[in-house]
């Protein structure tokens, strides 16, 4: 018979993984990010409709993940995504979540609208460790976006142009 007490506590560990993970996108604290993730996890950002075209697959590596997130986040003068509706299905040491996926990104430009918005699911793989709960596989699915699409690759423009510096 399960144990409802550890299943509640599992549950409340993996909506702290993902609150967690969020917060530290947002915040583009990349060693908080990167301690959400096992060394070879797999992010799909093939449905990611407003991606660089270099993102839209399946990156594999927390090393590329990282980089890849941080090539556009940092190009934002801010970004904040909010996780909502979190349902986790937990098979022993494995889990997955499915939730709700809200975001917004700012960008102070003279290309158009300052805002990119977009909505969307999150199907999160994680399992159990040592440690606690670490990502395996993240996949993002995002069927709306509103504002100015645009604003993604030239985050990425500016990124480039901060890290080639003066």
């Amino acid at each position: 018979m399960p144990d409802p007490l550890k299943e509640l506590l599992d549950k409340r560990a993996l909506d702290e993984l993902i609150f967690r993970t969020m917060h530290a996108l947002d915040a583009c604290d990349w060693p908080a990010y990167r301690a959400s993730f096992v060394e070879d996890a797999a992010f799909d950002f093939r449905e990611h409709g407003a991606a660089p075209p270099q993102a839209r697959q399946v990156i594999v590596g927390i090393d590329t993940i990282v980089a890849l997130q941080k090539s556009v986040i940092e190009g934002f003068d801010t970004a904040q995504h909010h996780v909502t509706n979190m349902v986790h299905s937990i098979d022993g040491d494995n889990a997955v979540t499915d939730c709700n996926l809200y975001a917004e990104h700012f960008l102070n430009n003279d290309r158009g609208d300052r805002s990119v918005s977009l909505g969307g699911r999150y199907q999160v793989s994680s399992h159990r460790h040592a440690e606690g709960w670490k990502v395996h596989r993240w996949r993002f699915y995002s069927p709306w976006i509103r504002g100015n699409p645009m604003l993604y690759q030239l985050a990425v423009e500016i990124t480039s142009a901060r890290a080639a510096g003066p």
